[in-house]
């Protein structure tokens, strides 16, 4: 059994990778971002508030743990049902790592079973996977749901997130109120995207 992710929250890559087609935009929190920019309606437009915080979360997740055990091996216990092995294999598929074709949709079927069993990690990549539509159809009311199980399990950069759907309306209608714990307890963890949010939120109540 692993006891440790070996590369599990690399859950997109980069916007500024060979290849990839995300490009940069502004949300209206601030943040500077590498999501497709919505064209339908102002919810969807400011989705695009996630994914500099998501990918930096994600960098923040892996562990330095040795190289990831081959894909034979990673299949089979995930198949055995170890949580880590599933949440690593669909970062595999999600990446084109450990020598496995690069496959969203597989990902995030591994993703989906690791995070049933509970996984935090598991949780938070399925909620990107969710919000941006990658490998599975967009979903921003179960990415909200999946994120907010792992900001509860206690994972800062969930928190945070989870606070910004919230402030943005993303998944459900915009509340602050809900919002606001979920950031402070994100900067409680040392979250400093969390604590700049809230300082800019202070701002705009004063204002």
């Amino acid at each position: 059994m692993f006891s440790k992710p070996s590369f599990c929250a690399a859950a997109a890559p980069s916007p500024d990778g060979p290849g990839s087609p995300r490009r940069r935009v502004v949300s209206s929190t601030g943040f500077s971002t590498g999501f497709p920019r919505p064209r339908v309606s102002r919810q969807r437009r400011v989705a695009a508030a996630l994914v500099a915080v998501l990918l930096l979360a994600a960098a923040d997740l892996r562990a330095a743990d040795p190289p990831p055990p081959g894909a034979a091996q990673l299949l089979e216990r995930a198949e055995a049902g170890d949580p880590w092995a599933q949440l690593n294999l669909g970062a595999a598929f999600d990446n084109g790592l450990a020598g496995l074709p690069l496959d969203p949709v597989r990902a995030v079927t591994w993703y989906r079973r690791a995070a049933a069993a509970g996984l935090a990690e598991a949780q938070f990549n399925l909620a990107h996977c969710l919000v941006t539509g990658n490998g599975t159809a967009r979903n921003d009311a179960e990415a909200l749901t999946w994120m907010l199980r792992a900001a509860e399990q206690g994972l800062a950069s969930a928190q945070f997130l989870a606070g910004v759907m919230l402030v943005e309306g993303i998944g459900s209608a915009p509340d602050r109120e809900r919002a606001l714990p979920w950031l402070q307890r994100a900067a409680a963890n040392g979250n400093t995207d969390a604590a700049a949010l809230l300082r800019r939120l202070d701002g705009d109540t004063a204002d």
